[in-house]
C-alpha cells in the first residue's frame, strides 16, 4: 500500500513537528507500507523523507521542473518524478497513491488533502483521507468542516469520513479499516 503524505515544506515553529514526522516515517517502515510525497528535501517534507529512507521506506517523490530547478529535490530518492506543473504533480500523487495524510502543512498541503477528499465526494475514488492531527493542529479547521455541513453546503457524512487523530498508528489502522461513502450522487 502506498500512502500519499502531504506535509510542510517548514518546520513550523514547534519542534513536536519534526519529531512526529520522524514517527511516520517509522511507523511506515513497521506496517511496510510505501510513501509518496513532494519530493522536496525542505522542511518536514525533507524529515520524513530522510528519515523513511533510512528506515527501508520506498519513497516515490513527485516535483514540477522550476521546484528541481531550485535544487530543492530530495537527491537520496531512487524514484523521482519530474512533472511541468502542481496540477500535474497533485494528479500524479493521487494516482500513485491508495491513501492520503495530512500533516501540518500550509497552503500546499491544504489544496492537496482538499483536492482529494473532493474528489471521495465526487465518486472519484474511494481512497481514506486523513488530518494527522498534531498539537490539535486541525481542530479549528474540522470545526469550520462541521459548520459548513451545518449550514448545508456537504453532507455531515463527508466529514465523518475523514480520519482525523494526533496518533499515526490509528491513523494507520482506521486507512486499512477504511470503507468510503456513497459518492454524492450515488443511493
Amino acid at each position: 500500500m502506498k500512502i500519499a503524505i502531504y506535509c510542510g515544506s517548514s518546520f513550523g515553529n514547534n519542534e513536536i513537528y519534526s519529531k512526529r514526522a520522524i514517527e511516520v516515517a517509522k511507523a511506515l517502515a513497521k506496517h511496510k507500507l510505501d510513501m509518496v510525497y513532494g519530493g522536496s528535501v525542505s522542511g518536514l517534507m525533507g524529515i520524513i523523507s530522510n528519515e523513511a529512507l533510512k528506515n527501508g521506506v520506498k519513497v516515490t517523490g513527485v516535483i514540477t521542473h522550476t521546484l528541481e530547478s531550485k535544487e530543492i529535490s530530495n537527491k537520496n530518492l531512487k524514484e523521482l518524478y519530474k512533472v511541468n506543473t502542481i496540477r500535474e504533480r497533485k494528479a500524479l500523487m493521487e494516482s500513485l497513491s491508495d491513501s492520503f495524510i495530512a500533516m501540518p502543512g500550509g497552503y500546499g498541503t491544504f489544496e492537496e488533502i482538499f483536492e482529494v477528499i473532493s474528489n471521495t465526494q465526487m465518486g472519484e475514488h474511494k481512497k481514506p483521507c486523513a488530518f494527522y492531527n498534531i498539537n490539535g493542529y486541525y481542530d479549528k479547521l474540522l470545526q469550520f468542516l462541521y459548520s459548513c455541513s451545518k449550514e448545508g453546503f456537504f453532507h455531515k457524512k463527508y466529514v465523518d469520513m475523514l480520519i482525523v487523530s494526533n496518533n499515526i498508528e490509528e491513523i494507520i489502522e482506521k486507512i486499512k479499516q477504511y470503507k468510503a461513502p456513497n459518492a454524492k450522487w450515488e443511493s
